[in-house]
């Protein structure tokens, strides 16, 4: 298994309890909870969900309440992560498929507020300037410890971490996303919204590849599988097949085919997510 000169920087052993890029994306939203003197959080996600999982685990952490609006009728998307959510004082609120689908609807989300008053309301993901300002962490550290990257990649899921990246990173790198996403045709609008709201334009150059989504969200195919199997047998680290996998697969790919070249110096992000791994049985 070649993979050419590609260093992995491992957020999945940063965080404690929330490791990866989800501690990063709700770092700004902690501080303003704690500026406003709000001791409630709310916010969205499915019965897996790396950000409702995380938020749950820094809620205990900092002592904050939290809650997580779960997409599913009541009975529907019993799992591991909500087992340890709820096991960290996360409120479980589950609505339907048809009214989770109104989460970004702004009446609705006032409607929240209002019902969980006084709260913070976070988007799903984390997905706004405050999760982007989070995330240019990410990209201090890479400055710090390689500075030599030529070209970085990561999985994208809502553009967040890929839009903080792209404003903190030295402005001779080259960024590269590989959407978890089917049909995500709006994600690279997505990122330029969220630079252009923080007053930068495109210091960097970066691009979405939207081709190893392996037949969409959380969805595995054989050849995806195989590889992922095949990875953690010959490099000793754990993947999840809803993002790190797939751009771990992406980059394998790129470079085999030749698209890529191989004496490129390249950073993967491994960006954690780990707990959903209980979600697949052939990962256990």
């Amino acid at each position: 298994m070649s993979l050419g000169r590609v260093s992995l920087l491992r957020l999945d052993r940063t965080g404690g309890l929330a490791p990866g890029n989800k501690s990063f994306k709700l770092r700004e939203y902690l501080a303003q909870a704690r500026q406003s003197g709000v001791q409630r959080l709310v916010s969205f996600g499915g019965a897996w969900s790396n950000h409702l999982h995380a938020l749950a685990a820094l809620g205990q952490e900092c002592g904050i309440e939290t809650v997580g609006i779960v997409r599913g009728d009541d009975g529907e998307g019993e799992s591991a992560m909500i087992a340890d959510a709820a096991s960290w004082g996360m409120r479980i609120h589950r609505v339907s498929r048809t009214e989770y689908r109104r989460r970004n609807d702004i009446e609705y989300q006032q409607a929240l507020r209002e019902y969980f008053a006084p709260c913070l309301l976070i988007p799903e993901g984390g997905a706004s300037i405050a999760g982007a300002q989070g995330c240019a962490g990410i990209g201090e550290i890479i400055r710090r410890v390689a500075p030599q990257a030529e070209r970085i990649v990561l999985p994208v899921g809502t553009g967040t971490t890929l839009a903080g990246l792209a404003s903190s990173v030295a402005a001779d790198t080259d960024i590269v996303g590989i959407s978890a996403l089917k049909g995500a045709v709006d994600l690279e609008q997505r990122v330029e919204r969220l630079l252009a709201a923080q007053g930068l334009g495109s210091r960097v150059r970066w691009s979405i590849r939207h081709d190893f989504h392996c037949g969409g969200f959380a969805r595995v195919n054989a050849a995806l599988r195989e590889f992922m199997l095949e990875f953690e047998a010959v490099q000793g680290v754990q993947l999840e097949p809803v993002y790190t996998g797939k751009m771990l697969f992406a980059i394998h790919q790129l470079i085999k085919t030749g698209q890529w070249n191989a004496a490129t110096g390249l950073l993967a992000i491994h960006t954690g997510g780990l707990q959903g791994r209980r979600g697949y049985p052939w990962m256990n």
